[in-house]
């Protein structure tokens, strides 16, 4: 059996984050500790787990904080018809639910997804 596929080689991830907290305690604030621990093992290359674009053998090269000197290849556009975000509804102990997205759109080397 063959399957078609599009596969994107040695890509660069810019991982970002978002703090959501239902903690409205004015004495503590999670948010800032949440922040410095995630930029701390952005900085250190730790990760829950290690970015892929679908198929976990094709996953960076490099992992560390985002370096300023890497460029994206302008010359790439494309749209990828379908691609795979999740297998299951929860990291641990979850059920078999896979989730797609279509029409993911690569303009000028850069892919913005969720």
């Amino acid at each position: 059996m063959q399957v078609f596929a599009t596969v994107i080689a040695s890509p660069c991830y810019r991982i970002l984050a978002e703090i959501r907290s239902a903690h409205n305690s004015h004495a503590t604030n999670p948010r800032h500790y949440l922040q410095d621990l995630f930029n701390r093992r952005i900085k250190q290359g730790r990760c829950h787990k290690t970015p892929a674009l679908g198929w976990s053998e094709f996953t960076c090269d490099y992992w560390g904080p985002f370096r300023s000197d890497w460029e994206a290849d302008e010359a790439v556009n494309l749209e990828i018809p379908s691609m795979l975000l999740s297998v299951w509804d929860r990291p641990h102990e979850g059920t078999y639910v896979s989730h797609f997205t279509q029409g993911v759109r690569i303009e000028r080397g850069v892919a913005v997804y969720r």
